[in-house]
């Protein structure tokens, strides 16, 4: 999905900031969203969103080692918990299962295998092709006794949501729709066609597609007013137009209502 880099530019105080963007991070969670794209818009706040949204993403036993005590996360602590499969709770290497899936950090390396920290009291011995020293990585067990052992693996090859990854745009959110990346693009604004309206249409387009985007506007400007500096019509842009709601009672809603709103609702197509 595609949210503007001034998110939470209208928020006067950190915390509540952060519980806005935590409350995106938790919502694209929920909907199992591969990617959360900040595009540039004025004024921006690109940088915290993508830290919050980082912190938020990583398993909570490697947050003190990837993440430096830092102004910007003192109000981490408001930030709701993912509980995404990534995110396990068990700290016991015993009750790990073989084939498991864990993200870990890549302490130290011995004769061309590595010492992997997964969260566990045990490091995890892995091979394959291993990330600098430092860096994160993810790994599956393959043996729990007598010693830890495991393997790298990619991202993709974990069949279980696995978590989103945070990309600052330097793309206008223009070029990002028409970049080709993806095979199906769907702006949501309150000038868009009701949901109920687009069902059928969008659903074929959503059964066939296998990169989608979803964009959300600015809380001062929608995605035609932010096109238009572009000097692009919505329609050049998008597959889709849609207002996910429709007869809103409130005269604004704010970009992360509609998120949960629009994903709960897009949520259905993959039935």
């Amino acid at each position: 999905m595609a949210i503007p880099s001034s998110l939470v530019s209208e928020i006067p105080h950190l915390r509540e900031k952060t519980s806005s963007i935590g409350n995106i991070g938790r919502a694209a969670a929920i909907f199992r969203v591969d990617d959360i794209h900040i595009y540039p818009d004025d004024p921006s706040e690109a940088q915290l969103i993508r830290l919050i949204l980082s912190y938020m993403e990583t398993p909570q036993y490697l947050r003190r080692q990837l993440f430096s005590k830092r102004p910007e996360l003192r109000y981490a602590g408001v930030l709701p918990p993912l509980r995404t499969p990534h995110h396990p709770l068990e700290k016991r290497s015993n009750l790990l299962r073989k084939g498991e899936f864990r993200e870990g950090i890549v302490t130290a390396e011995d004769d061309g295998k590595f010492l992997v920290e997964i969260g566990v009291e045990r490091l995890l011995m892995a091979t394959g092709r291993a990330p600098s020293i430092g860096s994160r990585a993810t790994v599956q067990v393959l043996e729990t006794h007598p010693e830890l052992v495991g393997r790298f693996t990619g991202r993709g090859e974990v069949d279980l949501y696995w978590g989103y990854g945070v990309h600052v745009s330097r793309q206008s959110l223009g070029k990002l729709a028409l970049s080709g990346e993806f095979d199906l693009t769907v702006a949501t604004s309150r000038g868009g066609q009701p949901y109920p309206k687009m069902v059928e249409q969008l659903g074929e387009r959503w059964a066939e597609a296998k990169n989608v985007l979803v964009a959300f506007g600015a809380p001062r400007r929608g995605i035609s007013e932010i096109l238009a500096q572009e000097r692009l019509k919505l329609e050049e842009a998008f597959h889709f137009n849609i207002n996910t709601i429709p007869h809103q009672g409130c005269q604004a809603v704010r970009t992360e209502e509609a998120v949960y709103a629009s994903l709960a609702i897009l949520n259905l197509m993959s039935f």
